[in-house]
């Protein structure tokens, strides 16, 4: 049972993984490769869990794709306006040959909720990926119990 509940929020899973794909911003084009799902089985509860997040990118470059230079923390959360400091006391853009001092005031970045929005925006896409291992599994309860769920009524004649 408990691999059928696992292969249901798998399926569930690679939904929200396309779709996270889709929304993430443009401009940053190799977060893509920073988007991942963990589907475990509890071991308090013992119930399957489903988590979709990023992956950082030391894991990125063990699984040999690029990584991306932001943080998928950034996109998601967004940053506050900082300032950006170096440690050796000029900021040098060798490609231009632009000096531009020792610090750069950092305007900060909007929040975009890539991962909340491909979850809650297509909920009934999920449900439909996770139809068929839910049928399996409610099968195996009603013949492990002998019982059904979900409200069906069977007629005892």
């Amino acid at each position: 049972m408990a691999g059928l509940a696992k292969s249901a929020l798998r399926a569930s899973a690679k939904v929200i993984r396309k779709h996270v794909r889709d929304d993430v911003p443009t401009r940053t084009k190799h977060i893509k490769n920073h988007v991942a799902s963990w589907v475990f089985v509890d071991r308090d509860t013992g119930q399957p869990k489903l988590q979709v997040g990023f992956y950082g990118w030391q894991r990125v470059k063990k699984r040999g794709k690029q990584p991306s230079h932001s943080s998928p923390w950034w996109i998601e959360r967004g940053t506050k306006p900082h300032a950006i400091l170096t440690t050796d006391g000029i900021m040098y853009d060798k490609s231009t040959g632009t000096s531009y001092g020792n610090a750069v005031n950092h305007p900060g970045q909007q929040a975009t909720n890539v991962l909340r929005n491909a979850v809650y925006n297509n909920i009934s896409e999920i449900k439909a990926a996770q139809e068929e291992y839910l049928k399996l599994l409610n099968e195996e309860i009603k013949n492990i119990t002998g019982k059904t769920l979900d409200g069906e009524a069977e007629d005892d004649d």
